[in-house]
């Protein structure tokens, strides 16, 4: 059986794409740190460091 594919609330994606520009942090740090994948965070950065 497949593992069930988690979803993160808008807030929460972008509070993880500001830690990274308000706090200066790598994207590895905040990835591990929130237990979510590079690559999944590294889409979240593309789609809401605009707002």
């Amino acid at each position: 059986m497949p593992a069930k594919r988690r979803e993160y609330t808008r807030e929460f994606k972008l509070e993880a794409v500001s830690l990274m520009s308000d706090h200066k942090l790598k994207i590895v740090e905040v990835a591990e740190s929130l237990g979510i994948g590079t690559s999944t965070l590294d889409s979240w950065v593309g789609k809401y460091r605009l707002e």
